[in-house]
């Protein structure tokens, strides 16, 4: 059997990825002799040269840019097989990691951990109360099995859809369009606009409507929480355009939705997970409780 230094093979592979000793010693947390002193025993364990070595910089042979292409599937496998031992023995103590959006985290992750209390009392949910922005990231490191939240750009991790979330109009009570069943989004940003921040997902939703309408805007005022956000309407400094699910989380009775029909925007819902990831049965049970707890319109 073929002794694989792993260590010294991720030195290779960030140097690779670095295209310096001082990058990849940084990137590892050791020293750059302790980086040069692992490709050198490579190179003497293999018995050919990895990297040619210049005064200005540092490039891979053809022999080491091969092995790197590999390894680097090789640490891939290796990190999946890691996340998939630590899903077993999450499964095993009945735990999972579950990170999901503000509005569902208040409108339906209370049901289902008590519908979760009751059929499977065994199961353990520890849940991560983040922004659309951290959705992909936390999913795709291993940090949550399981995300809950919009669709995600990109095709790096799997989207089952559960619900299609409509957007609102957000006015105080006694605004003058108040009364209104329906309105257009050309005739929103002719008031003061309360936004969230730009990184957020439903924000994208939202501006990418208006480039499309050729209306820029600049809101009066840009906050992270949907929760700032709706004092701010009911406090009349401005009108938001928000979706339904997050409307519904304010529960505040002092601003009233309206339907945005020309455009009419919406945004998918749902399951995100890494493509390779199979539920354990902790996890499975999570899905099936929620899939029954949360509305899923067929439009």
């Amino acid at each position: 059997m073929i002794n694989l230094p792993l260590r010294k093979i991720q030195s290779l592979v960030c140097l690779a990825e670095t295209g310096s000793f001082h990058g990849a010693a940084d990137r590892l947390g050791i020293s750059q002799p302790a980086v040069s002193a692992h490709i050198r025993e490579l190179e003497e364990q293999f018995g050919v040269p990895l990297v040619h070595r210049t005064t200005r910089q540092v490039a891979l042979t053809p022999e080491g840019t091969a092995f790197v292409a590999r390894a680097l599937r090789a640490l891939t496998d290796l990190e999946l097989a890691t996340q998939d031992l630590h899903d077993l023995s999450a499964a095993q103590r009945g735990q999972v990691v579950v990170a999901c959006i503000p509005p569902l985290m208040s409108l339906v992750m209370p049901g289902v951990i008590r519908m979760l209390e009751q059929s499977h009392p065994s199961v353990e949910i520890r849940l991560r109360d983040v922004l659309s922005g951290q959705l992909d990231g936390l999913v795709a490191r291993g940090e949550a099995e399981i995300g809950i939240g919009p669709r995600l750009a990109g095709g790096a991790l799997a989207f089952e859809r559960l619900r299609r979330d409509y957007f609102v109009a957000a006015v105080p009570r006694d605004h003058p369009l108040v009364g209104r069943r329906e309105i257009a989004l050309a005739e929103i940003v002719a008031w003061p606009i309360v936004a969230n921040s730009r990184d957020a997902n439903a924000r994208q939703v939202v501006d990418r409507a208006l480039q499309r309408l050729r209306r820029p805007v600049t809101p009066r005022f840009e906050l992270i929480h949907y929760f700032s956000v709706g004092r701010f309407v009911e406090a009349g400094l401005g009108i938001t355009v928000l979706p339904r699910m997050a409307f519904d989380a304010l529960a505040n009775d002092r601003i009233v939705a309206l339907d945005i029909r020309a455009p009419r925007l919406w945004r998918d819902i749902g399951l995100i997970r890494r493509r390779e990831y199979r539920p354990s049965p902790a996890a499975a049970a999570f899905i099936e409780v929620l899939r029954r707890a949360i509305d899923t319109p067929s439009g």
